[in-house]
């Protein structure tokens, strides 16, 4: 019989890796230009800060994995919002570096403020 919890047999398990995402990185401007590609799960869309465009792309802002997006993604329905109405936006997001079959970063977007004019 065991007497304490000390004396229990209980394998080791390897430590689970902690994965640290990309710096948050922000852009303020109006949204210029949406785009989905279904078949590719590619959904982009480019924020103007005035100086330049930056291309966003929806996915997972912690592993940077681009899946299908569904009507109930209360980002792109905020973000369509905001298009529609020419609000300025301010975009949080996450650089994953070159995809080199998009031919563009893969800049994730993390989170989403919208402005009134």
């Amino acid at each position: 019989m065991v007497e304490s919890l000390n004396q229990l047999s209980i394998p080791q398990l390897h430590p689970i890796p902690k994965f640290t995402p990309p710096a948050l990185v922000w852009v303020t401007g109006k949204i210029k230009q949406m785009l989905n590609q279904e078949k590719e799960h590619f959904y982009v869309l480019t924020v103007n800060d005035g100086k330049k465009s930056v291309v966003l792309r929806f996915g997972d802002p912690y592993s940077g994995v681009c899946d299908v997006m569904t009507t109930s993604n209360t980002m792109y329905s905020l973000m369509e919002k905001a298009f529609f109405a020419n609000m300025t936006v301010e975009v949080g997001y996450r650089d994953f570096g070159y995809d080199a079959q998009a031919g563009i970063e893969k800049l994730i977007i993390d989170r989403v403020y919208v402005l009134q004019p």
